[in-house]
Parts: C-alpha cells; sequence; structure tokens
C-alpha cells in the first residue's frame, strides 16, 4: 500500500483545505494517509476549537471566508476533517503547536494524536509521498 505523509506547517486555511483534500483523495485510491499538523492550526483539531475555524483570521476575514464557501457549496474544514478521520486519516498535532493554543492533549479530538518532529520525520521517511503546506 502506497503512503503519503502530509505537513501543514501554516495557520492558513486554504493550506489546511487542500491538504485534506489531498489526504481524503488519498485515502479513497487506498493510500496510508498520516496527517501532520503545526502552528495554530492544531486549533481546530481541539474539542473546544472545532466549529470555530478561527485559524489566526479576523471575524469579518472568517465570515466573508465561510460564506463564500457556502455559495460555493464547498464544506467547511471542520467536516473535511470529520470525514477524514472516519475514512482513516491519522491525524497528529504538534505538542509545541498545542501549547501555542493553550490547549492540552485531553483537549484534542477523539482519535487525534500528539507528536512531535521526530514522529514527523520517522513517518516521512517511510513514506512514498510526503507534502508539505
Amino acid at each position: 500500500m502506497s503512503k503519503i505523509t502530509i505537513l501543514l506547517a501554516d495557520n492558513n486555511l486554504d493550506k489546511l483545505y487542500h491538504g485534506l483534500v489531498v489526504a481524503l483523495g488519498a485515502r479513497a485510491l487506498g493510500w496510508d494517509v498520516k496527517f501532520f499538523v503545526t502552528s495554530q492550526a492544531v486549533v481546530l483539531f481541539t474539542k473546544a476549537g472545532k466549529g470555530k475555524g478561527k485559524l489566526g483570521l479576523p471575524f469579518i476575514a472568517r465570515f466573508f471566508v465561510r460564506l463564500q464557501m457556502r455559495r460555493l457549496n464547498i464544506p467547511d474544514p471542520e467536516k473535511l476533517i470529520d470525514d477524514a478521520i472516519n475514512q482513516g486519516v491519522e491525524f497528529f498535532v504538534d505538542e509545541a503547536g498545542l501549547k501555542l493554543v493553550n490547549a492540552k492533549s485531553e483537549d484534542l479530538l477523539d482519535n487525534v494524536k500528539l507528536s512531535g518532529s521526530i514522529s514527523f520525520l520517522l513517518e516521512a521517511k517511510e513514506s512514498d509521498v510526503v507534502i508539505t503546506l
């Protein structure tokens, strides 16, 4: 089975969305998918952050992005995260990123694991494809 490792090293909503679409596509092809999240994007993988989608965007920008996504019939990132978890994508959040958003490991969504750079490097070494966003 092919394996892909994705590293989201930015809190950009476009990059998160792209990473999730690639992860779901890879799972549809039967690939093993490991998705590592760093920076402020880890907030979307916590119970408190679910549904808020903050990603460092001001309120007006978040409102505009959500409005555009609804208009274009694009699913919210939170729905894509749920879909990806249900499809077997393994998500890992960086411990430092978790501290950055003032959260703890018990605040993570179910099936999201805590990791560090060594975990990412070991997974990337064994992958057929590595994408950094």
